[in-house]
């Protein structure tokens, strides 16, 4: 998948290229978004928390060498609780309801956040148009953080990117911390994946993913 993505044009000419206006998608106050996050162990992030140590997954524009980077922060959620349950446990496919005391918490943002489509959600083709391709959203890591080092050093307006999980292939943002003033004090809900009123949707989720629970 490395060659299929070729690496990003300079951050001057993705700023020379603008992004159109069907390019942005604004993600409303209105609308939910879900992350699944542990509560426990190492490493362990408040549902609100933007993470500065990196760079480690898909959008992370933290500079190469991984470590713990003030000043940048990244946080991602999902606009389903199929989608953040996908990506939270798409390692070994096993939703694990106790490991880590997970929880399922669902919020809404406090101000309206502009974000950019890389793949082509609302239907146009930004990436194609720069030079890239929408293998963005499922290239190699590596590869995908150099573009997103480049995006965010081009737009310093964006909030964030908008994409396609891998595993749930459903909505997905990616923010950085200039939408940090965008969250809210509390979230909407905020349930541990244990509590019985999730039995339902978890396993749904389970279901229609392949994945197995314990």
């Amino acid at each position: 998948m490395g060659s299929m993505l070729p690496p990003p044009p300079t951050a001057s000419v993705l700023r020379d290229a603008g992004v159109h206006p069907d390019e942005l998608i604004t993600w409303q106050p209105t609308e939910l978004v879900w992350r699944v996050h542990r509560t426990t162990g190492g490493h362990v992030l408040p549902w609100n928390g933007m993470r500065t140590h990196g760079p480690i997954l898909r959008f992370d524009h933290h500079p190469r060498a991984v470590g713990d980077h003030p000043g940048y922060g990244i946080w991602y959620g999902a606009s389903s609780p199929r989608g953040g349950l996908a990506e939270a446990f798409q390692s070994a496919r096993v939703i694990d309801r106790e490991y880590g005391d997970p929880y399922l918490t669902g919020l809404r943002f406090l101000r309206p956040l502009g974000l950019l489509d890389v793949s082509g959600i609302g239907g146009a083709a930004w990436s194609t148009r720069v030079g890239g391709n929408h293998a963005l959203d499922c290239a190699p890591h590596r590869r995908s953080q150099h573009w997103a080092r480049t995006i965010f050093r081009a737009h310093s307006d964006l909030d964030g990117v908008i994409y396609r999980g891998r595993f749930a292939g459903s909505v997905s943002v990616a923010l950085i911390e200039r939408a940090t003033d965008a969250f809210p004090a509390r979230p909407a809900l905020s349930l541990p994946l244990a509590h019985p009123a999730l039995d339902g949707p978890i396993a749904t989720a389970a279901h229609q993913l392949g994945y197995t629970i314990t």
